[in-house]
């Protein structure tokens, strides 16, 4: 697998980089980030970030990274602020309750402390949208490594994978959209969701006024792989078959996020398209 060679070119080796990574442990390594409009949309509605860094100091060393995708509804304008709104807030709120702590010397975060500092930033995210932006709204899901575990804020439609390089590509959110739902209800299969009138729909997502909840998650990262955050433009495009032999053929991560979004386009490209690979590994 070349996505996953991480071996360098002989005297290419950073002795600072080298020096803040752990051995054995499996970390985020590189991330790479990429976007299209679309073919049939004028403007772009999905906000993303993808930061990977490290905090060294003696006796205080960790990796972390931090990706985001938010996908804004409400059209022009309404959709690309609340979506760009969130990204801000919640990126921001990370900082300030966990990045900083780090930094001043706190050891370690618990499952629980992280679910909350997650919690309180896509609350605040959903009070500043409510408050800016009337008629707007946006998904958001957020995939958060810490040294060895990955957190996930999430909510709306779209998605966060985890590849494991081979044959497995797992679906780590869930959908909060009322196909979703249907399915669930046993009203309607899986495979008639893509051609569903209201495939569109969603039942949850930041701007909506009832039953906003994010979902948290946690998860140990125990093997190699990939994460993949995208906006449904691209799952709702590109078969999940497809997304794992474009990454299998892939040599690059740079060039798996570049295909991944033209494969996107090709497909007919709907909607606006955000893809964000991160390679995981020791």
């Amino acid at each position: 697998m070349k996505l996953f060679n991480s071996r360098k070119a002989k005297g290419s080796e950073d002795p600072q980089a080298e020096s803040a990574a752990q051995p054995g442990l499996l970390i985020p390594r590189e991330a790479q980030l990429s976007q299209s409009m679309g073919k049939t949309r004028s403007h772009m509605e999905d906000s993303a970030i993808a930061l990977t860094f490290q905090l060294a100091a003696p006796e205080n060393k960790h990796n972390l990274g931090l990706y985001m995708v938010a996908d804004g509804m409400g059209g022009h304008l309404n959709g690309e602020v609340a979506s760009k709104l969130a990204v801000q807030t919640v990126s921001g709120r990370i900082n300030q309750s966990v990045v900083e702590p780090l930094r001043l010397g706190k050891d370690t975060f618990s499952d629980e402390e992280i679910e909350v500092c997650l919690t309180e930033a896509m609350d605040a995210a959903q009070k500043i949208i409510l408050n800016t932006v009337s008629g707007g709204g946006t998904t958001l899901s957020l995939a958060l490594i810490l040294d060895q575990r990955l957190h996930i804020a999430h909510v709306g439609d779209s998605r966060v994978y985890l590849w494991d390089g081979q044959g497995s590509l797992r679906q780590l959110t869930r959908d909060h959209s009322l196909v979703r739902r249907l399915i669930d209800l046993g009203e309607i299969d899986a495979r008639d969701a893509a051609s569903h009138p209201q495939r569109n729909v969603l039942i949850r997502a930041l701007g909506q006024t009832e039953g906003f909840k994010a979902d948290i998650l946690h998860e140990e990262l125990s093997e190699p792989g990939l994460l993949l955050l995208c906006s449904d433009g691209l799952w709702g495009q590109v078969t999940e078959s497809e997304l794992v032999k474009l990454l299998t053929r892939s040599a690059s991560l740079q060039e798996g996020a570049q295909a991944l979004v033209r494969k996107a386009d090709l497909a007919g490209g709907i909607d606006n398209v955000s893809v964000i690979l991160v390679r995981i590994s020791e």
